[in-house]
């Protein structure tokens, strides 16, 4: 099956190894024609944490050509870029899957008229080199769900195999916020800090600082009555992907800007509905802004 891929960062090149993996046709397309013309040249390389390599050819365009010729789409682009897909909005035949950190993405699918639109969120670590390189460093899941529409098992079949697992959640909108606590929690830290996910465990400052993030956005998303459970799974998360530097800080180290919006924005939105209290989320809020202003 030939299946586009918008975005050409990390988590746009695994999906698309994943997806040739599986036996399917990806379609990378790209924001730059640099990139575009290096992948055709070079190939796609994926390397995992054992030191495996495998190279192999992709067809791959700049994002200017979509036209929405392969049925199933998947939207890989940070939540900064996800306004510049206005392509997308006269494509109501795509199958759509959406892959962003954040929940900001929420009320562009909701203008988009596409009949079969899934979301999910992806737990794997990844890091790009280059332009065409994906390193996989820490194994997870994607779990997927369906936003409208019936087309949750195509994607199912198109992403899942045995070294890929997949999760199908009932509930999107829990899915959605349990990454959001994830994110929440790890990226700003890691951004300002310049940590990576597994030195969040190791540094007790850093550890702390976490511990109160999570708290506040539980209590912002009315989540609190998970906390013991949530917390756990924050903590294998930040252990599965030890080595991975987040997205948040990859953005602050390039001078790109960051997804501080669609993320700690979102919690203090939905604590000033209810006047609570979230300090520290508020000062990493500020401080993440602060680098994006000098990137």
């Amino acid at each position: 099956m030939r299946v586009s891929v918008i975005g050409g960062g990390a988590i746009g090149l695994l999906v698309s190894y994943i997806l040739q993996s599986n036996g399917n046709e990806p379609v990378i397309y790209t924001r730059t024609i640099e990139q575009a013309e290096n992948i055709k040249k070079s190939g796609l390389t994926y390397v995992n944490m054992k030191g495996y390599k495998a190279t192999f050819s992709v067809e791959v365009k700049p994002i200017e050509t979509f036209k929405g010729d392969e049925p199933f789409s998947v939207i890989a682009v940070k939540q900064t870029a996800i306004k510049e897909l206005n392509k997308l909005k006269a494509l109501s035949e795509v199958s759509c899957l959406f892959l962003q950190n954040g929940i900001s993405h929420l009320s562009f699918i909701d203008n988009l008229p596409n009949n079969q639109v899934c979301v999910g969120v992806v737990e794997h670590g990844a890091l790009k080199e280059g332009y065409s390189t994906v390193h996989h460093l820490g194994e997870g899941r994607i779990k997927l769900s369906s936003y409208r529409g019936d087309s949750l098992h195509a994607w199912e079949t198109l992403l899942h195999s045995e070294r890929f697992p997949i999760q199908s959640e009932t509930n999107w909108e829990k899915m959605l916020f349990e990454k959001l606590i994830m994110n929440a929690s790890i990226n700003p830290l890691t951004a300002i800090l310049k940590l990576t996910n597994g030195e969040l465990l190791s540094n007790e400052h850093a550890f702390r600082l976490m511990k109160r993030l999570f708290e506040e956005t539980i209590t912002a998303l009315n989540m609190a009555d998970r906390q013991d459970e949530l917390w756990k799974e924050l903590l294998i998360l930040c252990r599965n992907t030890s080595l991975n530097r987040s997205s948040m800080l990859k953005s602050v180290e390039s001078g790109q800007q960051t997804e501080i919006d669609s993320i700690t924005g979102e919690i203090i939105n939905r604590a000033n509905l209810k006047s609570i209290q979230i300090p520290y989320s508020r000062f990493v809020y500020e401080a993440v802004k602060a680098l994006d202003w000098r990137g």
